[in-house]
């Protein structure tokens, strides 16, 4: 596989599953060795030292070069002996890899906490509200031009245009986004819950609808989306008696539980290969709206 026209988050993301499979006894020494000889010198010449790397490149990056040293990435072949020291080496890694992600499962499980507390005092709050799932991604053919620096440019707009609450985002009550990067291509993407005020806000599709151009607008169209509202999803989730978008009445228990479980979908524990493998310093990976802020009605201070 050639991987030229990949760029540095889908790199890192290959490296990351490389590493992953080799410690997961899942790969071939043959595979190993044909990624290593097609992974490494891209990686190394998009490897950048102002930025955070998960502990699986930490391990690829470490024993890597415990055994090429110094030397040139672009005149490194990996032979069957460094191929076979690479692997015994990045076994002294395993333990760290563990580590980090018992350190985001147990984030993550926090994050769900807050979540759920976050969506109860809405509902409690509120007679009803209207919940829009939206997924914030690029698309397949143009992913390769996206850089970690502009996904969070791009996230940072549009988080602006959620504060400012105008347009497809007036009567917004609450909202939830956690940033991953997983997928057949790893790609980086956004899953976005919106939590509009129900009697002031209706057409749950055209709202997620209107969300994803605007996504597609401050990506310069080089993103794309999955809105989740659609008439087929939820008649499938009623079916199911899971349905936890659209319009969600305080006095139907069910439909409010359903929502705080899609909601908790943000935060699953069981996604540790859908964590950023790349990020900028001080970027935060998840975040939701406030519930006591000074313009909410009926708020006991």
């Amino acid at each position: 596989m050639s991987y030229s026209h990949l760029n540095q988050p889908q790199i890192v993301s290959n490296v990351d599953k490389l590493v992953r499979a080799i410690l997961a006894n899942q790969i071939s020494f043959t595979e190993v060795r044909k990624q290593l000889n097609d992974l490494y010198y891209p990686f190394m010449d998009n490897l950048d030292d102002d930025l955070f790397y998960s502990e699986s490149i930490h391990a690829f990056i470490g024993s890597t070069q415990s055994i090429v040293g110094d030397s040139y990435p672009c005149d490194v072949i990996w032979d069957h002996d460094k191929t076979q020291r690479f692997i015994k080496t990045l076994s002294f890694y395993k333990n760290d890899i563990k580590n980090e992600n018992i350190a985001w499962r147990y984030n993550e499980g926090q994050n769900t906490k807050s979540l759920e507390s976050h969506i109860r005092s809405l509902t409690t709050h509120y007679s009803k509200l209207l919940f829009v799932s939206v997924d914030l991604k690029y698309a397949t053919e143009t992913s390769h031009l996206v850089t970690i620096d502009d996904f969070d440019s791009h996230m940072n707009k549009m988080r602006d245009f959620i504060s400012n609450q105008k347009t497809c985002f007036e009567h917004l009550q609450g909202h939830a986004w956690a940033l991953e990067q997983g997928g057949k291509n790893g790609g980086l993407h956004c899953h976005l819950l919106l939590i509009y005020n129900g009697s002031e806000r209706q057409k749950d599709y055209y709202l997620g609808k209107e969300v994803g151009e605007k996504w597609q607008g401050i990506t310069g169209g080089l993103g794309t989306y999955y809105n989740w509202n659609t008439v087929a999803n939820k008649r499938k989730y009623e079916k199911e008696g899971l349905l936890g978008i659209g319009m969600i009445h305080r006095d139907d228990p069910l439909a409010v539980k359903n929502a705080i479980r899609t909601a908790s979908y943000l935060t699953k524990i069981d996604k540790c290969e859908q964590q950023l493998k790349v990020w900028l310093p001080n970027m935060r990976t998840f975040g939701r709206g406030q519930f006591d802020v000074p313009w909410r009605r009926g708020i006991r201070r």
